[in-house]
């Protein structure tokens, strides 16, 4: 198994694997970004090519290889990771046992990519779909949208799905209900969907996880008048998380590094055709931390295209306000001619395009709608515009921003800045930015700091031999460090060149996140120029040289105020007290 790992991440550079996900800057050796695990303006996270390896240095504090890098930031377990990775590099897996969790997962996939299949037939080759294939071509919906989303249709009757997958691919009917495609009844099961079109909701992967079931007939028993019907939350299908179309259009955020928020998947679609193509939909206008988190990857760039009156609506602000903490620029499509982004996209296409290339600053949306319901002009109008406007000020996180809307409010309402700044501060303290989770990296001794700095100096500008000088020895004290300088002095006792892998192998598993810490550091600047390096370098050793003494004399200052509190002393204890002494006063001298 561990040789597996070992050739899955020798084909594959990490740095390239990281970059489709976070855009990567040369750093010296290592490379840095903005870290995307949690909410930062100035770039922590660094990705060292030699080591393989990734850590923040920020506020989340972690770090690991490209399997925890994939786990993370797909929210996978590692078999999943290793199978993924193991594809991507060409390596077969003979060892590998998936935990009962992965088999879970795999099997609720596979059921509902044949249950995908089987919709998908029914609407374009069974007469049972005729009135699911004549209400999609009403609704413009064109032929290679049908295939390129695998849109499909429930028929009517209550076991259809259930003859086919259980009756011919032999799935059990209990599964199926875990993957949500069928209810229990006190005399079995009956279909989830019926009568209803269907659209494969699939994660950021192309996995399908879900449904999204349609009706159709406007006269359906009461049980089916909801419009739309979800698969319930299962092991692989969790609302919050998904976007639907992403996978599909994932190239194109990336391509135009902007992205459109639409409501449902008729919108998403008819956009599409529409020429707009960097579109997704988020089932309706509360947009999640987890779904800001998965477009972040993409794009800083959100563009909300909602049916809902943003103004109005408190979970379309609630999203708004955690995109704005995540650093998101956020702009808003003004509908027109039109009640939905479906209905425009497919009656004027053209229009479409030129509403989403005009889309508006989200706060001058909000100031618009605004002054266009009340009266600016009159007292109560002011106030009333006020009230609306200053709690949404007052959530933007960037100063700069917050003031100059702030600035343009007074402005629009004749009132001085500073009435409206006062307001503003009155509201509740800002929330803390957006992140994923508040972690906290482990607390290190200023000890540890200097020396962890002073042999990264040396290990990334390859001035390993530094490392084996009485002097640098005399003062490395930590004991991890200390190990990890032993086994680097028996590896120079036969090796003239330096491999970071090959010395590796030879720590002990405890060691090496402390030998990677040292290639993480950000030390490009000091180490490649040779006069800024000897000036840290020796900075480093004198700061490291002067906290041994200090750490000396306070041992000796106890050990002499130990003996003073005695009163009489021994011959023998006498000696000890002038000996302490003059080490105190010699050592408070060098210092």
């Amino acid at each position: 198994m561990a040789d597996e790992l070992e050739a899955i991440k020798r084909k594959i550079d990490i740095v390239e694997f990281i970059s489709e996900y976070v855009p990567l800057k040369k750093a010296g050796r290592n490379f840095k970004a903005l870290c995307p695990f949690h909410s930062e303006k100035t770039p922590s996270f660094v990705v060292s090519p030699e080591r393989q390896i990734w850590h923040c240095f920020g506020s989340c504090g972690t770090g690991g290889d490209i399997f925890g890098f994939l786990m993370r930031i797909e929210n996978i377990e590692f078999g999943e990771a290793l199978r993924t990775l193991a594809k991507r590099a060409g390596v077969k897996l003979s060892r590998y046992q998936p935990s009962e969790s992965e088999k879970q997962k795999q099997l609720l996939y596979e059921i509902n990519h044949l249950a995908a299949e089987y919709y998908h037939y029914v609407l374009l080759e069974h007469p049972a779909g005729k009135q699911g294939l004549d209400y999609i071509r009403k609704r413009g919906i064109k032929p290679d949208s049908l295939e390129r989303f695998e849109i499909g249709f429930a028929p009517e009757n209550w076991d259809n799905l259930q003859k086919f997958l259980v009756g011919k691919k032999g799935y059990s009917a209990q599964n199926l209900e875990k993957a949500g495609l069928v209810v229990a009844r006190d005399k079995g099961y009956y279909d989830r969907f019926r009568g209803r079109v269907m659209f494969s909701l699939k994660d950021h992967r192309g996995s399908i996880c879900g449904f999204a079931g349609r009706v159709i007939n406007g006269s359906l028993p009461a049980d089916r008048q909801a419009k739309y019907i979800n698969t319930p939350e299962t092991l692989v299908y969790h609302k919050s998380d998904l976007l639907y179309g992403l996978s599909e259009v994932k190239e194109e955020i990336k391509k135009t590094d902007r992205i459109i928020l639409v409501e449902g998947e008729l919108d998403m679609i008819s956009s599409y055709q529409a020429g707009v193509k960097n579109v997704v939909a988020i089932k309706g206008s509360a947009l999640t931390a987890n779904q800001i988190q998965r477009l972040a990857y993409l794009t800083k760039n959100i563009v909300f295209a909602l049916d809902a009156d943003l103004a109005g609506d408190q979970a379309a602000r609630r999203g708004i306000e955690m995109a704005d903490q995540a650093g998101m620029s956020i702009n808003v499509v003004e509908i027109k001619e039109g009640k939905d982004p479906d209905e425009v996209a497919q009656k004027k296409p053209l229009l479409w395009q030129k509403l989403v290339k005009k889309a508006v600053p989200i706060y001058d949306y909000f100031l618009d709608v605004a002054f266009a319901k009340y009266d600016s002009r009159a007292a109560e109008g002011k106030r009333k515009i006020g009230r609306e406007i200053i709690p949404i000020l007052a959530k933007i996180s960037d100063e700069i921003l917050q003031s100059y809307y702030a600035q343009l409010l007074a402005e629009k309402l004749a009132v001085p800045v500073d009435a409206v700044m006062a307001e503003i501060e009155k509201r509740e303290e800002k929330k803390e930015a957006y992140s994923e989770q508040n972690w906290t990296s482990e607390a290190k001794t200023r000890r540890e700091i200097l020396e962890e700095h002073l042999l990264g100096l040396a290990l990334q500008a390859e001035k390993w031999s530094f490392l084996r000088k009485r002097e640098v020895l005399n003062l490395i004290k930590t004991p991890r460090f200390t190990r990890i300088l032993e086994h680097l002095g028996k590896y120079l006792k036969s090796n003239k060149i330096l491999k970071s892998e090959r010395l590796a192998k030879m720590l002990a598993p405890e060691l090496v996140p402390s030998f990677n810490q040292f290639y993480l550091l950000d030390l490009a600047d000091l180490i490649q120029d040779e006069q800024k390096f000897q000036r840290e370098w020796e900075k480093t050793l004198n700061q490291l040289e002067e906290f041994n003494l200090k750490e000396d004399l306070r041992e000796l200052a106890v050990q002499i105020k130990t003996l003073e509190k005695k009163g009489r002393l021994t011959a023998k204890e006498t000696t000890r007290l002038d000996k302490f002494d003059e080490e105190f006063r010699n050592l408070s001298q060098k210092l």
